[in-house]
């Protein structure tokens, strides 16, 4: 009796990724691994070479898409916040059509997405920028990009709120309160940073109303 053939069962072959697709991927990983090492480490510990490590790539490829360690530190944050922004987008807001109710969900999104590694990596490197004129320089045009960024995604998002006069000046209250609660984590727990937020958002609610008075 004959011994059948071994059937060989194959996949279709892996398309292989173009040159623009392996650049987006060594990019992304130099910043996903930056934030990371920004976080364990801080500004002060950072090195190029500890990010080539983590992300897996050479230093080569580093310097090839960011001359300076400030440079490379601001696109990460950058890169990690228009992620996070994404998510503020992804699903509709479960809220009224209120401009009221709108805000208050807006301002929980905006409260999770300045919160956690985000927050962690903008304590360090808004008190390095201090003494450090480059970063200085990429943190100011970061700030900017945030806020258009963020008011893109609030017009997709709350409109009813988004479409009024003074949103631009109720975005940059309640950014600015955000973002100063989290940069109290180097002195405070998260647990009680956490709990200031609540009256911290109740007030910036009240500001809202007190515009409609």
């Amino acid at each position: 009796m004959s011994i059948p053939e071994k059937a060989e069962v194959r996949g279709a072959p892996a398309r292989r990724r173009t040159q623009a697709e392996r650049r987006a991927a060594t990019r992304g990983a130099l910043l996903d691994a930056t934030i990371a090492v920004l976080v364990d480490h801080g500004y002060a510990g950072l090195t190029t070479a500890a990010v080539c490590e983590r992300a897996g790539v050479t230093r080569g490829a580093q310097a090839h898409y960011f001359a300076t360690k400030a440079e490379l530190v601001v696109a990460g944050l950058q890169h990690l916040t228009e992620r996070l922004a994404a998510d503020l987008v992804a699903a509709p807001l479960d809220a009224a059509d209120a401009a009221a109710d709108q805000y208050r969900v807006l301002l929980e999104r905006l409260w999770a997405i300045f919160s956690g590694p985000v927050s962690l990596a903008q304590l360090e490197l808004w008190t390095a920028a201090r003494t450090d004129t480059d970063l200085r320089r990429h943190l100011v045009r970061f700030d900017k990009a945030v806020m258009s960024t963020l008011s893109e995604a609030a017009h997709g998002v709350a409109p009813g709120l988004a479409d009024r006069a003074e949103f631009g000046a109720v975005m940059s209250t309640a950014l600015a309160t955000i973002r100063g609660l989290q940069m109290m984590r180097a002195v405070a727990s998260d647990r009680a940073v956490r709990r200031l937020w609540p009256p911290a958002r109740e007030q910036l609610l009240a500001g809202l109303a007190a515009l409609d008075a």
